[in-house]
């Protein structure tokens, strides 16, 4: 399998799972979608990239959701990725412009203080488990580790990467996520941490062109790594429809949508995600403001 895959292992001594992924395309995509500045770039290719992999670890047709809120000038981060490894991603701000601090972009700043929300949506439950942590440095890998072992009590390691060339444009993206297995010694986890601190950085072995079993054992104790199929190739995908933006004009209410109305022309809606544009003509939401005092009466 290539690198469009999500690649899944778990050491021969059950102690530990991880997964690789490299997202080189998919955050070049996501930087001409939204047309972001660097700042924007790196901070959704991580998170886009931290959600790929966890959504992974979960079972068909379920998917999970990271909104990332701090009182920075970002403003607010939401992806969602599917255990089928599509995801989409959208940004507050995608063109902020802060200056580098010791000579590397101040992700953690243009975040800020607030709330990481994680929310997973799984098939057979009538309600989606939502956890809710701290933002603890706004860098996302930490973040997300942080969720782990407050809410799981995992104990999990966490890599994310992007990397620019001089003009802005995407170098390469990646990342790793390491958790402990269930039953696996605590002594194994300052064994890692060396580890983890002596290795490469993520960015050189994404560039370098690295396979994804070179970079897990990286970051792993052993080099015993069986990997397990994850048959999706990672794509941008978003299921806005003109049915969605219905749904969505309907919830604004019936006064909104009449002062829509009164303005004679189409309702032009853009979407966050994807940038795709809708036309909704006017016919239409008279349409919709029947249905809604249809509903009403």
């Amino acid at each position: 399998m290539s690198s469009k895959y999500i690649h899944k292992f778990h050491s021969e001594d059950l102690t530990i799972r991880a997964s690789s992924v490299v997202t080189t395309e998919l955050v070049r995509e996501v930087q001409k979608i939204h047309q972001s500045f660097p700042i924007a770039t790196i901070a959704m290719g991580r998170l886009l990239t931290g959600a790929l992999s966890m959504a992974s670890s979960l079972a068909e047709e379920q998917q999970v959701s990271i909104r990332v809120k701090g009182d920075g000038p970002i403003g607010e981060l939401t992806t969602d990725a599917s255990f089928e490894s599509e995801v989409r991603i959208y940004c507050g701000n995608p063109k902020i412009d802060l200056a580098p601090i010791d000579g590397k972009l101040p992700i953690g700043q243009a975040i800020g203080k607030g709330l990481l929300t994680i929310t997973r949506f799984h098939k057979f439950h009538k309600h989606p488990q939502v956890s809710v942590v701290e933002i603890q440095s706004g860098e996302i890998a930490e973040d997300i580790s942080y969720y782990y072992q407050q809410s799981h009590q995992i104990p999990c390691f966490v890599a994310l990467s992007v990397s620019l060339d001089r003009n802005g444009d995407v170098r390469g993206a990646g990342g790793v996520i390491l958790e402990l297995m269930p039953g696996a010694p605590e002594s194994l986890v300052p064994i890692l941490e060396s580890k983890i601190k002596r290795g490469k950085p993520l960015s050189e072995l994404i560039v370098s062109g690295a396979s994804p079993l070179e970079i897990v054992s990286e970051y792993s104790h052993t080099t015993r790594l069986k990997e397990s199929q994850h048959p999706f190739p990672i794509k941008y995908s978003c299921p806005c429809s003109p049915e969605r933006v219905d749904r969505t004009l309907k919830l604004l209410g019936k006064a909104s949508i009449a002062e829509m109305i009164l303005k004679g022309t189409p309702c032009e809606v853009k979407c966050q995600f994807c940038g795709r544009a809708f036309s909704v003509e006017v016919e239409t939401l008279r349409r919709l403001h029947d249905e809604l005092v249809t509903t009403d009466n």
